[in-house]
């Protein structure tokens, strides 16, 4: 497992950004604790350094993965907009004026100046299946009401794939 650590821009980078496009930055960067090569290389002054994308490939973190003994630590460099590459040039000059170990903080420890929980994040509650989905299970399928309800919606298209790929009654005359 990887430790993310930020710069201190990175950071600057990450308050000023608003809550629901900085809550999928975060998101995106837990990927870079399994795989810190998750993103994709950069060329020219970047070389060495790699891109996450986010959206509808508006918005960039630029990261450097290095190693230090056994542990690899990400370093993000910047989040911003991609707007005419001007994330790439504000990441070439954060780096030109860098000294050869800057500091960094630690990825629980940015969590906790933004005010979020550094635990575990918690998995979403499954969907429930639409109401014309239980209908046409209990309805047409013929499945138990009861056991439609505690569906969830994973469940409810596999009930109805395996209703629609088994064999057909022939309709009564």
């Amino acid at each position: 497992m990887a430790d993310v650590r930020f710069l201190d821009a990175a950071v600057e980078d990450l308050l000023r950004l608003n809550h629901a496009i900085r809550l999928r930055v975060l998101k995106k960067l837990l990927l870079l604790e399994e795989n810190p090569q998750a993103g994709m290389p950069l060329g020219g002054p970047l070389t060495g350094y790699r891109k996450l994308v986010l959206g509808n490939r508006d918005w960039r973190i630029v990261y450097r993965e290095t190693h230090d003994g056994a542990v690899e630590v990400c370093e993000v460099w910047v989040v911003g907009a991609r707007a005419d590459d001007e994330v790439y040039q504000e990441a070439a000059d954060r780096i030109a004026a860098l000294p050869p170990t800057p500091a960094t903080h630690a990825l629980a420890e940015v969590l906790a100046r933004l005010g979020h929980p550094t635990g575990p994040v918690a998995e979403p509650e499954p969907a429930s299946p639409p109401d014309w989905l239980s209908a046409r299970l209990i309805h047409t399928a013929g499945a138990d009401p009861a056991a439609v309800a505690v569906m969830t919606l994973d469940e409810a298209l596999d009930a109805w794939t395996q209703y629609q790929s088994g064999p057909r009654r022939p309709a009564s005359d």
